[in-house]
């Protein structure tokens, strides 16, 4: 059992007596965070959350959910707005990690360097690629 530092602030105390009792954070338990801290290689980071996951993604939307959405109904005006914010966010999320998980890398330094270049074209990317869907919906709803 861990003995609390005197010297620790309140919250450091506060951790190791947490740690002490047993308590431990799952390190798998949140994606999410993991991601945007950039605890991921950077291997997996670009390929499976950079690259993967948002090419499922349109793919699912461009080819199953927007030909069954009537852009003049409510729920299909939702979608054309919602997509686009949830691409943004997914993509302000996943570029940071990104770009995080680049100081872990310890191989040729090259790809940290291209890492860093994509993620900031990928942020780029996914504002016209939101805009577009957005665009998109005007122009379907007034056809």
């Amino acid at each position: 059992m861990a003995i609390p530092s005197r010297k620790a602030g309140a919250g450091k105390r506060a951790a190791e007596l947490f740690t002490a009792s047993g308590g431990q954070n799952d390190p798998r338990s949140n994606v999410i965070r993991r991601l945007y801290r950039g605890e991921f290689s950077l291997t997996v980071t670009f390929w499976i959350f950079f690259v993967s996951v948002p090419l499922v993604g349109h793919l699912v939307f461009s080819r199953l959910i927007l030909p069954a959405l009537d852009p003049r109904a409510w729920y299909g005006s939702t979608a054309f707005f919602v997509w686009p914010l949830l691409t943004l966010l997914y993509a302000f999320l996943t570029c940071v990690g990104l770009w995080r998980s680049r100081a872990r890398f310890s191989g040729n330094p090259l790809w940290p360097n291209l890492a860093g270049l994509a993620a900031l074209l990928g942020a780029v990317g996914a504002v016209a690629y939101a805009v577009m869907i957005a665009a998109s919906w005007f122009l379907i709803s007034q056809s």
